[in-house]
């Protein structure tokens, strides 16, 4: 090979290595994704998966992720702080389920205080986001950042008990599933017994009855496989909802290139936008299927539906209160989030 050749061929590899895009030229990094979900869960068909894929399409497959579900690197109640601590590099996470840590996410739980799924979704990411007080409050000091934030369709109470039930006072002393938080104020202040429990845990204290009924969406319902099981529901009411996030802990977040962190951002903004359009339409397909396989529906009355909406706004004011008292600014949050759900109406 001439001397002049060999020029030309490093100068051309140079000129073709400048002109790689950085994804390419930069190394592989592979993300590990973990659940407490069981594999195929709506949540992480319709959100985590979706989520994966933008990512790895916007960095050009320079990430990609090894997806960990059914609680194979910790327990659902300890994602929040494994996340934070490495163990996991993006999580599945409740806030609710370390409420201790996270009182505040709770606000976007009281029941009755969104009409729609997209709204209190959005409004919770505006509080959660770019310097939103939740984000300086709450994420930020426990060293965690939520890329996506779902809030799940308006929770139904679904009862795998034989008592009759016909009317609001019908449900006291029955023993519902919550997720903690704003939930248990809820079913207190209608005569349940709260019983905070993880997901994964639900089946097993339905069927041996030290459960009577959880509080649940359809969607989430059918992934666990409780239609079978549940004997009467409720309809077209807001007994509260759970928000989940997929978070990185801020570390590992910070470790990360800039144009890997560009679009995990773009991307978590992106998957809550559509994810809870998502959900939306798959909750009304969620109910029927379980009314098929023998649910029925709660019919209330109008003076029941006064006692909810009584119980419901004494919730709100009792949360407040309670975050005030602690020291938290209850007050600050709930007016942040509630002017959130105005601006997006």
């Amino acid at each position: 090979m001439t001397t002049g050749l060999k020029r030309r061929i490093v100068a051309v590899t140079t000129v073709l290595a400048a002109g790689m895009s950085p994804a390419l030229a930069q190394e592989k990094i592979t993300l590990r994704l973990a659940e407490s979900l069981p594999a195929g869960h709506v949540i992480h068909e319709l959100v985590a998966k979706p989520f994966m894929e933008l990512v790895t399409k916007a960095t050009n497959g320079q990430v990609t992720f090894q997806h960990y579900p059914a609680e194979q690197l910790g327990k659902a109640k300890d994602m929040a702080q494994l996340t934070v601590a490495g163990v996991a590099d993006v999580s599945y996470v409740v806030p609710s389920y370390s409420s201790e840590k996270y009182p505040l996410t709770a606000v976007a739980e009281l029941p009755g205080i969104f009409d729609t799924e997209c709204q209190g979704t959005l409004a919770f990411y505006k509080i959660s986001h770019n310097g939103g007080i939740l984000e300086t409050r709450e994420f930020g000091p426990n060293q965690l950042r939520p890329l996506v934030t779902i809030a799940l369709p308006a929770y139904q109470i679904q009862l795998a008990t034989s008592r009759t039930v016909k009317t609001a006072k019908d449900l006291e002393g029955l023993k519902i599933r919550t997720t903690g938080g704003a939930m248990d104020l809820m079913m207190r202040s209608i005569g349940g017994v709260p019983v905070r429990m993880a997901a994964p845990e639900i089946y097993e204290s339905l069927t041996r009855g030290t459960l009577d009924g959880l509080i649940f969406s359809y969607q989430s319902s059918v992934s666990y496989d409780f239609g079978k099981i549940l004997k009467a529901g409720t309809e077209g009411l807001n007994f509260g909802t759970a928000i989940f996030t997929y978070s990185i802990g801020e570390t590992k977040f910070k470790s990360l290139p800039e144009n890997v962190r560009k679009a995990l951002v773009e991307a978590g903004e992106q998957t809550t936008r559509e994810g809870c359009k998502r959900f939306e339409d798959g909750e009304k397909v969620a109910a029927e299927k379980i009314k098929s396989q023998g649910m029925k529906v709660i019919e209330f009355g109008a003076e029941d539906k006064k006692v909810f909406d009584a119980a419901f706004k004494n919730v709100a004011e009792d949360w407040v209160k309670d975050m005030d008292k602690r020291g938290k600014p209850g007050t600050e949050v709930f007016k942040a989030f509630t002017g959130a759900l105005a601006a997006g109406r």
